[in-house]
């Protein structure tokens, strides 16, 4: 915007910046919610080897499809077990982890702190973590039909 035009519709250049701003906050909103980086809190704490075992199933009731977890594993404490997730199939599903990705950790510190792997030719992801009592954020991803959408849970191992 030329600058005397700008004048005439804001008065100032320091006006015109925080009008800038509040038409893009009315065009496109505050961030949502999902967009937050914070961690929940804790849901889930292992106490067993056995017992850190988070049950994954795809949901196709509406349109796209998608995975879920149950709420109590929205952030689990691995407590220094490895962690498994294993895919509940239903009837007709036929899923199966992302080879090389199934279990993705999104920072380069989660990439680090954990190794994981597949396991039973892809029905299962098992990552070991290295106790550095860090929060990280990471992505299920499966593949098989109808295609499903991807989920960003969080892990801390202590």
């Amino acid at each position: 915007m030329p600058t005397s035009l700008m004048h005439r519709v804001c008065g100032t250049r320091s006006s015109f910046i925080v009008f800038a701003s509040l038409a893009g906050f009315a065009t496109y909103g505050p961030a949502p919610a999902y967009a937050q980086k914070t961690p929940p809190p804790v849901t889930f704490t292992c106490h067993s080897a056995q017992q850190c075992r988070v049950p994954v199933e795809v949901d196709c009731a509406q349109s796209p499809c998608k995975i879920e977890i149950a709420h109590q594993f929205e952030n689990v404490d691995t407590k220094g077990f490895s962690a498994v997730w294993e895919i509940v199939q239903k009837p007709g599903q036929s899923y199966t982890f992302k080879n090389q990705g199934g279990i993705f950790f999104k920072s380069a510190q989660g990439q680090h702190a954990y190794k994981c792997h597949p396991e039973t030719n892809g029905k299962r992801f098992r990552c070991q973590g290295n106790k550095d009592g860090k929060e990280y954020e990471y992505r299920i991803e499966l593949t098989g039909t109808p295609p499903v959408s991807s989920l960003d849970p969080w892990i801390v191992t202590r």
